[in-house]
């Protein structure tokens, strides 16, 4: 039997004022990164080199680098499209598990999965996108290290995370689009599959300048999740997002926050949230799924953003599948103020 989760509102279903609101979702903040563990406090200047550009039909692409880390690029794609009017609205594309990594977004690799082309339907459509590497995978990785080992990065941040170290590297790739000139910093997105769809509610929770936030198969819940020890596994060569969720899951003890608790604190900005049900090999449970949508629907509701929160649940495994791609794309041109574009 599934248990309820926690309510998120206090009997009524109203916070008692604005401070009580501010008050509960800068705990749900505060204790994300607690569960990110100790990194960096002060991201450096991004320091940005243009490393090649291309000239392509409907954009010009570039490749960039940037400083994430003191010491350390990251390389991403930049798609500018061409005829549109500026400074127009941006989307950052973050990749799911392929080792294709930033590629991917732009329908290379020989592996793109869900995020096959992403960033190149959406700059069709009139937006700047971004789609950097995960740092361990693309062109990220050590010499000779594997695709979503984290084994190098815990050597040299053993009190950090995957998930807090991806954090800070897409806050870093935010302050990239917010000072290019074509971007309107005030219309900034993100959307992502699987490890890229946990990692744009993961995103959208700590920095508010992400306005609409689209996530495919990105969600589940920790309470629940009968594969929940994938978030803090022990087997090497695998990704370890959370290492500090390990005791709670070998105690028993629920999660210090949970996933319904992360979503409502991104209102009332815009969350879109596509996920299948029944047959998703990543996050096999689905009976919380209806729970999740009303809690967090109650929470935008009582903020007066009825309309900033939809789910979309289909049958079609753990994909990014064609009706889940338009509504995602749609999604974000009203809610980033583009007018509509192509199919």
């Amino acid at each position: 039997m599934i248990t309820p989760l926690p309510d998120i509102l206090p009997p009524g279903g109203q916070f008692a004022s604005t401070d009580a609101w501010q008050t509960w979702r800068d705990g749900v903040r505060r204790r994300f990164i607690a569960l990110c563990g100790e990194g960096p406090t002060v991201r450096p200047p991004p320091a940005v080199r243009l490393e090649d550009e291309i000239d392509e039909e409907a954009w010009t692409r570039r490749l960039i680098s940037y400083d994430c880390e003191p010491g350390e690029r990251c390389e991403a794609w930049l798609l500018i499209p061409k005829g549109a009017r500026q400074p127009a609205p941006a989307v950052l594309c973050l990749h799911g598990t392929t080792a294709d990594a930033k590629d991917a977004c732009i329908g290379l690799g020989s592996h793109p999965g869900g995020s096959n082309g992403v960033a190149c339907h959406l700059a069709r459509r009139g937006f700047v996108t971004m789609a950097p590497d995960h740092f361990c995978a693309g062109r990220r990785l050590p010499p000779g290290g594997a695709a979503y080992d984290t084994a190098f990065f815990y050597e040299r941040h053993p009190g950090w995370s995957e998930m807090g170290k991806a954090t800070y590297d897409h806050r870093q790739a935010l302050d990239v689009l917010a000072a290019l000139p074509e971007v309107d910093p005030a219309r900034m997105g993100c959307i992502g599959h699987s490890l890229g769809g946990y990692g744009t509610v993961f995103l959208a929770l700590c920095d508010e300048r992400v306005q609409a936030a689209a996530s495919s198969c990105g969600i589940t819940s920790w309470r629940h999740d009968p594969q929940r020890d994938n978030w803090s596994r022990t087997a090497p060569g695998r990704y370890k997002h959370f290492p500090l969720l390990r005791p709670y899951f070998e105690a028993g003890r629920p999660a210090p926050l949970d996933f319904h608790e992360i979503m409502a604190a991104i209102a009332p900005r815009a969350l879109l949230n596509l996920s299948a049900v029944g047959n998703d090999s990543c996050f096999p449970i689905f009976e919380p799924f209806t729970e999740i949508y009303c809690q967090v629907e109650r929470v935008y509701k009582a903020l007066g953003a009825e309309g900033r929160f939809a789910c979309f649940f289909h049958s079609e495994k753990h994909s990014f599948n064609a009706p889940s791609r338009a509504l995602a794309y749609r999604w974000l041109e009203v809610q980033l103020g583009l007018a509509p574009g192509l199919d």
